[in-house]
């Protein structure tokens, strides 16, 4: 076939892919495409204040009505949706996402979002100016479908950011790394203060040193449980007593050997992901924590 003829058909192939693809992907929180592409919909319209009758939701995602009726049903036995009656229209439901069907539908979004990352990486990814193109050629192709631009991008943004979020986060590389150190015998606390010795050392004193670390809220230590931190260290020969306070000899080669296999596992963990976003991520982390340290001090 000519290339120039081909539209149509790779159209439908990639279509068809997508759906295979997403089918697999949210298997596992009990949903199909269909109820997702769906579900997705509700979760944008509910994001911005609407609490839509099913003809409107069906506007929205550009299903028909009938199909639509059909997904909120098994939607509803699931315990995802919810359907109550609208406050002007006697025939019509509102319809509305029960706390676990925007637990399953956040879950689901992230998962898909995801996939749109590998979908579009051979054409630089979905922040690249080639998918940029192709979303405003594909939106061109659909023309006036009612809800294809709109609802296409409330299922696919990225859901918000919240604490519980990053809380999840921050103790899953937590206990990343307590596994990483635990063949050396060393704790994430003692690691920490290795990083703190070599990067803003040294220190003129044990107590300075001890201070410092119980200003840092990730190790969760007062005063006395940081001396005791550093007293312990001082004990396995891996730091120096006296001032100034410097890694020994032997806790010098033990960190750096930490430091080459924590290197390697971040390298696998960051793997894939987008530098803006990374970037990104890194200004609102630390936007966060400056304004949660201004709240604390009052």
């Amino acid at each position: 076939m000519d290339d120039d003829t081909a539209t149509g058909r790779l159209l439908w192939q990639v279509t068809l892919r997508w759906r295979a693809a997403v089918d697999r992907a949210v298997a596992p929180l009990g949903l199909t495409h269909a109820q997702y592409s769906l579900i997705g919909s509700l979760y944008g319209l509910t994001r911005q204040g609407r609490t839509p009758s099913q003809r409107e939701l069906a506007d929205f995602a550009g299903l028909e009505q009938i199909y639509v009726s059909k997904l909120i049903r098994g939607l509803a036995d699931a315990g995802l949706v919810t359907r109550s009656e609208h406050p002007t229209d006697s025939r019509a439901r509102q319809l509305s996402l029960t706390a676990k069907g925007v637990e399953v539908t956040e879950a689901a979004v992230g998962i898909v979002h995801a996939l749109q990352h590998d979908l579009t990486a051979p054409i630089g990814g979905p922040s690249g100016p080639r998918n940029r193109a192709l979303i405003s050629t594909l939106r061109t192709l659909l023309g006036g479908t009612p809800g294809a631009s709109e609802g296409s991008t409330a299922m696919t943004a990225t859901p918000t950011l919240t604490g519980q979020d990053i809380g999840e986060a921050q103790g899953a590389l937590s206990a990343l790394l307590t596994n990483v150190l635990a063949a050396s015998d060393v704790s994430a606390n003692e690691y920490v203060t290795f990083r703190v010795i070599t990067v803003r050392g040294p220190w003129e004193s044990l107590d300075d040193l001890a201070a410092y670390l119980a200003t840092q809220p990730q190790l969760n230590l007062d005063t006395a449980g940081a001396g005791k931190l550093c007293a312990g260290l001082v004990q396995k020969g891996l730091v120096t007593a006296g001032g100034p306070v410097a890694l020994t000899p032997a806790g010098s080669q033990l960190f750096e050997s930490l430091n080459a296999t924590v290197r390697e596992t971040t390298q696998r963990i960051y793997a894939g992901l987008d530098a803006n976003d990374l970037a990104t991520a890194h200004r609102v982390l630390a936007t966060l924590t400056d304004r949660a340290h201004r709240a604390v001090s009052g």
